[in-house]
């Protein structure tokens, strides 16, 4: 799992408009974070949901 945190930040890190975003869900489990990793790379937007 750092592995893949490391790489979606080292990605970011070439992109122009990084965003993190939470995406939080209320369920019968209790508050569930799901974070999402955008920007755009080459004229494309390249997104990571882990």
């Amino acid at each position: 799992m750092k592995s893949v945190v490391l790489l979606a930040f080292l990605t970011l890190a070439g992109c122009s408009n990084p965003l993190v975003a939470t995406n939080l869900t209320f369920g019968l489990d209790g508050v569930e974070a799901n974070p999402t990793l955008s920007g755009d790379l080459g004229g494309a937007t390249v997104t990571i949901d882990p």
